[in-house]
């Protein structure tokens, strides 16, 4: 049993932590994962005969260790079979998210964690939604129906600029696993325009997601909404591509407050306009609104 342990131990040291996305994919990840919940049912049945078992013996070190393999809904759930494991989980939380603005807290690692997997895209079987931590807008932006299907999905505000806020998300394909890692962070050159971007969730650290991004650029002297997304280049630099802009809205067409939201394609095209247009092509654009 120890000798099994100790092969465990070394496997998982050699395991670079920005491959853990990509070892999620893997049929030796899921037995693990599924040997690991055929673990936490056994300490339940054994708590509750107020027997011992092995998992006393396992240093804290290895149990830190198994939890980073955890999403955050598994997480919550382990934590709640034992007080050993209620610490250990919590502290895992707070060591995964050691890196993010400590003045955007939301008063728990665990909620914090889970907020940061939403601006990665990493979804639990549930539907369970922490408002991303931020001084600016708690509500979420939905893309569909676009032709270019990398900008689907939810958009969370994750930033903001110099010409206001940001929403993005993870360049996906339709398989989550699939997305590309940046490696190699170096820059990255906004067009039209340059602003420097203040956000939550580092994005100097190695292993980066690249991302569909909407936000507001100067297209000469007129503000407006712009889609892109990051691509990396062969020397390793990300750089932003444009592919759909849309006009502000306006206090004619919708209250103040969806005003600063993207503009929303139910509310600008009441007339019969146009919404969101490509910026070259004839790709169909995509349709815009407020998820909740």
């Amino acid at each position: 049993m120890s000798e099994n342990i100790d092969n465990i131990i070394r496997w998982m040291n050699g395991i670079n932590r920005c491959e853990i996305p990509d070892l999620e994919t893997t049929d030796e990840f899921n037995a693990f994962i599924n040997a690991f919940r055929v673990l936490e049912q056994a300490h339940r049945k054994a708590a509750c005969y107020t027997r011992q078992i092995g998992l006393d013996d396992i240093s804290e070190s290895i149990m830190l260790r198994i939890c980073e393999f955890l999403n955050c809904f598994h997480l919550v759930s382990l934590s709640e079979t034992s007080s050993r494991l209620h610490s250990l989980c919590n502290l895992s939380a707070k060591q995964r998210t050691s890196r993010m603005n400590e003045g955007f807290y939301l008063h728990s690692s665990m909620k914090l964690l889970r907020a940061k997997e939403q601006a990665e895209g990493i979804l639990p079987n549930c539907n369970v939604s922490i408002r991303v931590p931020l001084f600016g807008l708690e509500k979420r932006m939905e893309v569909s129906n676009c032709g270019d299907t990398e900008f689907n999905g939810v958009y969370f505000c994750t930033g903001c600029n110099g010409n206001g806020f940001q929403f993005t998300k993870p360049r996906f394909s339709d398989d989550w696993h699939t997305y590309a890692y940046s490696r190699r962070r170096t820059r990255i050159r906004n067009e039209p325009g340059s602003n420097s971007e203040s956000e939550i969730f580092s994005s100097s650290n190695e292993g980066r997601f690249l991302r569909c991004i909407i936000s507001k650029k100067y297209s000469n002297e007129t503000i407006l909404w712009y889609m892109s997304k990051e691509i990396e280049e062969e020397n390793g630099e990300v750089k932003q591509i444009f592919s759909f802009w849309a006009k502000l809205m306006t206090i004619e067409e919708a209250t103040p407050e969806k005003c600063i939201y993207p503009s929303q394609t139910s509310i600008q095209s009441r007339n019969g306009g146009p919404c969101w247009s490509p910026l070259s092509g004839i790709i169909s654009p995509p349709i815009v609104e407020i998820l909740d």
